[in-house]
């Protein structure tokens, strides 16, 4: 009789430990939480698709290539401006609740992008991206979202989808006007046992797919121009009380490919193996694509650290067409979006200098639109 309780526990026991679990808003991060982050080594072999119901997903083999802190804020600690704008009040249309330094915004011409700041609302019913705080050209702005971009719709369960639309504008000074719109499909796609270097984990997985579009108008042409980037999915393994996922991968989809462009998973500390990159490029290395290109292409580099960077199209006789870029490449990948459709490129060969504060390298690229 022992024996056989002591079966029925071990079984009870395991069902338990793999049952499906449920996210909400209690698990999400708080104001005062700190997140160690281990950004990853991309390899060939690691494949985000594969998902489903009681699934294992052995990421095991992950390796680190840099550390980052996650920490999450109060709104009221991000300073005056921001304070006011995303103030947690029931009537803001802006209000937020948690705040958090995020990657850079995407890249505007001419502009200088940096200390880039999340604001959050985490209610009962979602967490949603508010609108974000920068510092463009010197100045602290509060950029906010006509419609809040709805990271989670709570409660999780495995076979849930939403959607949101999110957008907002800025205008430039000096410049002229910029906008962003996005549309986000979440899909709660898979659950079961995720491993990690970090440990294996209970785990509700999200698939995230981004659309999004881009307009800018210029002040000193009198014109502007839209343009689509590339689809992005975020593949996100939530945990109870997990905070952030626990593993977050980011595709890019180039000709209709799924790339891999980013890892970040939760992690302990760790030191660096000196491993180089494998199937990305090494520091310093850009690489372009698709190249031959009907003027929407994407720069892919690698940077050890935080630095500035200018990119410009130059004719192969040396004359400056146009300054594409102007912003800060992050610690770790970059992926920046660049558009020469403009009507005053004409279809040929042209070399892009890309400028950093290690030095310049020129690219040849062919437009053919």
């Amino acid at each position: 009789m022992k024996s056989i309780l002591t079966s029925l526990f071990v079984v009870f026991a395991l069902n338990i430990g793999f049952a499906q679990i449920t996210i909400t808003n209690s698990d999400m991060p708080a104001v005062g939480d700190t997140f160690r982050v281990s950004n990853g080594l991309i390899a060939p072999a690691i494949d985000p698709v594969p998902t489903g119901a009681q699934f294992t997903w052995d990421f095991s083999n992950l390796q680190m290539v840099t550390q980052d802190i996650d920490t999450f804020l109060s709104v009221a600690s991000t300073g005056t401006i921001y304070s006011l704008v995303f103030s947690n009040l029931p009537f803001n249309p802006y209000r937020a609740n948690l705040a958090a330094k995020g990657p850079s915004l995407p890249a505007i011409p001419q502009v200088t992008i940096s200390d880039v700041v999340y604001f959050y609302y985490n209610s009962s019913s979602a967490y949603e991206v508010s609108g974000y705080g920068a510092n463009i050209n010197g100045i602290s702005v509060p950029i906010t979202f006509n419609s809040k971009d709805r990271v989670y719709n709570f409660p999780a369960n495995f076979g849930n989808t939403d959607s949101s639309d999110s957008d907002f504008q800025l205008a430039i000074p000096g410049l002229g006007y910029y906008g962003h719109d996005q549309h986000r499909v979440n899909e709660v796609d898979g659950w079961g046992t995720l491993i990690t270097p970090f440990g294996s984990f209970n785990t509700l997985r999200v698939k995230s797919m981004i659309s999004s579009n881009d307009s800018l108008y210029l002040d000193s042409v009198g014109t502007g121009f839209a343009f689509s980037l590339p689809p992005t999915t975020e593949y996100k393994w939530l945990g109870a009380q997990s905070g952030i996922p626990l593993l977050q991968i980011t595709t890019t989809n180039t000709l209709g490919t799924e790339i891999v462009t980013a890892i970040r998973y939760r992690d302990s500390v760790r030191t660096t193996t000196g491993i180089p990159e494998i199937n990305a490029v090494a520091e310093g290395v850009f690489e372009l694509f698709p190249n031959p290109s009907n003027g929407q292409l994407t720069l892919h580099t690698n940077s050890a650290k935080q630095q500035s960077g200018t990119i410009q199209l130059y004719s192969t006789e040396g004359k400056l067409v146009q300054t594409l870029w102007k912003g800060t490449f992050n610690a770790g990948e970059n992926l920046v979006q660049l558009d020469v459709r403009s009507s005053s490129v004409a279809n040929g060969i042209y070399l892009l200098n890309i400028v950093t504060e290690n030095g310049n390298q020129n690219k040849s690229l062919m437009i053919n639109k």
